[in-house]
């Protein structure tokens, strides 16, 4: 099983390599098609959709993963969010959510105005490359939960989901 991952961050190439564990498992420099940072559920999903397409049109029979972190609103509370997709070598596209938690005003506000949020986790916390390891889920659970862990939960659903469909045909 091939598998090209759209993209480098080393927290997300970890999350498959986790689940995926006999693939033969390569990064692509792929675009998300949305914002740097996106602020809904619909627009995380979508760059999650993009890049698990342009990773598998990248090599040929393999299967794309995407994975993208965003925001999103609830009334005025913003909450961490993260989707992922999967695409089969015969264009099959799975989709999955994961973890969401509140974010602090003084990180949501910034984000909501414009910022991106692995730019503000590097001010605020001054860790250069937190988005490849704890991301803010890490910080904000305390370490209990990170980035990679996020992720893998993803990778897990979209694994589930595209195991079963293949094995109920």
């Amino acid at each position: 099983m091939k598998i090209v991952i759209g993209s480098y961050n080393k927290a997300k190439v970890k999350a498959v390599q986790r689940i995926f564990v006999d693939a033969t498992i390569r990064s692509a420099d792929v675009a998300s098609g949305v914002h740097a940072q996106p602020k809904s559920d619909m627009e995380t999903m979508q760059g999650a959709i993009n890049r698990a397409k342009a990773s598998k049109q990248t090599e040929g029979h393999c299967y794309g993963i995407g994975l993208e972190g965003g925001i999103m609103q609830i009334n005025s509370q913003v909450f961490l969010c993260n989707w992922g997709a999967l695409v089969t070598p015969d264009d099959h596209l799975y989709i999955a959510s994961g973890a969401r938690i509140p974010l602090p005003d003084e990180i949501a506000k910034p984000l909501l105005n414009g910022q991106e949020l692995g730019e503000m986790m590097r001010e605020w916390t001054k860790i250069n490359d937190i988005r490849h390891h704890q991301g803010a889920i890490g910080i904000f659970t305390d370490s209990h939960v990170s980035r990679e862990d996020m992720f893998t939960h993803v990778v897990k659903l979209l694994a589930g989901q595209a195991h079963y469909h293949g094995n109920s045909k």
